[in-house]
């Protein structure tokens, strides 16, 4: 139905007449078009050409002038944040934006002290549920340097076709972009962005690490620190073939003050997490290639610097001795184990045949990139590294991203939030730096009290678990740590907005530990835990397990369902001697299993 002009009146003079809201109007224009000119004025010189995607605010909505090359008139905008251009109205599409002032009334002092602090009111509840959870956790407002206030719809179409998602994710969070991607992932679309761009979807005690400040933090001491960068790794394939990896982070974090849950946050997500030492063989990984330091004597192939490319002939430069710890310039598509290793090369990062100092000299210099490309510059978390909202250079604003994935913040703060947990150092003094949108609608947010009256029903509870750090593998619901509550894994869905249920395979309330076989009841979506080691369904791993995986492998007894999967610890498609070793190497305390 179309709404006619006077409606559309009424309902802005109404909506405005309400105490909590005082609107005025404003103006965007998003850029549909390749390589369409910003120019001086209507017939001046070009400027700069940007393409489908680039948004700029506008002072008006009004048509500057008409001319020959462009009859249907031009529009002014302002480019890099603070100077006039002109677009011709053919290539600009015009948004306008109701502005509302937030005039809410704290309810309670912590209300207040956010409202002090820059926040607006849609934020208070979540913040302060966190800040009276652990009262030495603080909490900064971040805006642009002039202290004005990015609109959250302007965001979000400047992120058009810059980001990717699993290929798992629900339907409507993917879409079609022109470019490449790596095995596994889509394109993001925009529904996407609004449901993950949007910081108060990630007030939870886990996910709000996405936004904590990536310096060092002088309340942890540099042991505490190492301990908790230790169990990050989880004697996972990485720490097992590197054990002086820890001392590395640490002396790269001495060097360029990021601190050492950053670096190793971001080592894990990028090579980690897939315990590849044990999945594949050595010689077959991609990903290990770039630590491993062989990977011209394994694959035949030199890189030809001049060409940019790599070949089977000696002639050409052997990449063996270089490592690049973080994936730097491994971009979507193909070919990323030799782009990284190309970067490696070519920035120095090996090259002596002395192990300890090549890796040493890779993740100081990946510490160093970091610090000097993101942290130094205003993106100094996981959240501003994905969505560069409030850069210190106005002219950089969503550029610069380190990642294209957009889950990955939401992976990253689990990690870190893991670490800390493990380490007993969440009551530490952690300060989180939070971007302050205008413009967040109810449609791009959730239910912040946790009540089952307020359960978010518009996302699917597929989104809510991976929000909160879990993994839907395909109705199996996993990435939980042995000895984890039912009670935990309630709250944190809760807390995003989920109406949460958990059960035995009888169907009665769990109110121990959560265990393989129990069902998780969200917003009627049903999934079933799976625990790997677990396989008895009592939440621990322990000689039990060993004995029915023992059994399985000698077919004395069959594990079906859930319970198979919990078996399979090394997550290679089967059950055998692998997966026992895993299981008794964690009861004695010498490895862990990977949950991820």
């Amino acid at each position: 139905m179309k709404i006619s002009k006077k409606l559309r009146y009424l309902v802005f003079i109404l909506l405005c007449s309400f105490p909590m809201l005082v609107c005025a109007k404003s103006y965007y224009g998003v850029i549909s078009g390749t390589e369409v000119r910003i120019r001086t004025s209507p017939s001046g010189s070009i400027i700069k050409y940007v393409s489908t995607g680039a948004t700029f605010e506008m002072p008006d909505n009004s048509i500057a002038e008409k001319t020959s090359n462009c009859p249907n008139g031009w529009y002014k905008v302002l480019y890099d944040g603070i100077n006039t251009g002109y677009v011709c109205s053919d290539y600009l599409i015009v948004y306008e934006r109701n502005e509302s002032v937030d005039t809410g009334v704290p309810a309670n002092e912590c209300e207040q002290q956010m409202q002090q602090a820059g926040f607006p009111s849609n934020y208070w509840t979540g913040l302060c549920k966190l800040k009276n959870a652990h009262p030495n956790w603080d909490f900064k407002a971040v805006k642009g340097a002039n202290g004005e206030v990015v609109d959250f719809e302007m965001s979000v179409s400047s992120e058009s076709c810059r980001n990717t998602i699993s290929s798992g994710a629900q339907d409507n969070f993917k879409t079609n972009c022109s470019g490449s991607v790596d095995s596994g992932y889509s394109h993001a679309s925009l529904e996407a962005v609004r449901y993950y761009m949007n910081p108060t979807n990630f007030f939870t005690e886990k996910t709000i690490f996405m936004f904590e400040g990536q310096n060092v933090n002088n309340s942890i001491s540099n042991e505490s620190y190492k301990e908790a960068s230790t169990k990050i790794f989880k004697n996972n394939y990485l720490i097992q073939q590197i054990p002086n990896l820890p001392n590395y982070i640490a002396t790269a974090s001495s060097t360029t003050n990021v601190s050492q849950i950053a670096l190793a946050t971001r080592i894990y997500q990028e090579l980690g997490s897939a315990n590849l030492g044990y999945t594949y063989p050595v010689d077959n990984s991609a990903l290990y290639s770039v630590v491993s330091g062989n990977y011209t004597t394994r694959t035949g192939n030199y890189y030809n610097k001049d060409a940019n490319k790599f070949e089977k002939n000696s002639a050409y430069n052997s990449v063996d001795n270089y490592y690049n710890f973080y994936n730097i310039a491994a971009y979507d598509g193909s070919g990323v184990t030799q782009k990284a290793l190309a970067y490696a090369f070519n920035h120095g990062w090996g090259g002596t045949g002395n192990q300890d100092q090549d890796r040493q000299t890779s993740v100081t210099g990946g510490a160093t990139f970091l610090n000097n490309k993101y942290v130094s510059v205003g993106q100094n978390t996981i959240y501003f590294q994905k969505f560069n909202i409030y850069p210190t250079t106005i002219t950089s604003r969503y550029l610069n991203q380190y990642m294209t994935n957009i889950q990955a913040p939401v992976s990253e703060s689990s990690i870190a939030y893991d670490a800390y947990k493990s380490a007993g150092l969440l009551e530490s003094s952690f300060t989180f730096y939070i971007p302050v949108f205008s413009g967040i609608g109810q449609s791009s947010q959730h239910a912040s009290d946790g009540s089952s009256d307020g359960a978010n029903q518009s996302v699917p509870a597929s989104t809510l678990i991976t929000s909160v750090g879990l993994k839907n593998d395909n109705g199996y619901l996993a990435n939980i740590n042995p000895g984890t509550s039912a009670e935990d894994i309630k709250n944190s869905l809760t807390s995003v907005g989920g109406n949460v249920f958990i059960t035995d395979a009888s169907g009665n309330a769990v109110n121990g530990k959560i265990g393989t076989g129990n069902k998780v009841k969200i917003n009627n979506e049903e999934f079933t835990v799976v625990i790997y080691g677990d396989v008895s369904g009592d939440g621990q791993v322990n000689a039990l397990d060993l004995l029915k995986i023992q059994k399985d492998i000698l077919k004395t007894a069959s594990l079906n369902g859930a319970y198979k999967s919990a078996a399979d610890t090394s997550h290679d498609g089967q059950v055998n001697a692998l997966d026992l070793l895993k299981v008794q190497k964690k009861i004695l305390g010498s490895g862990d299993i990977s949950q991820g």
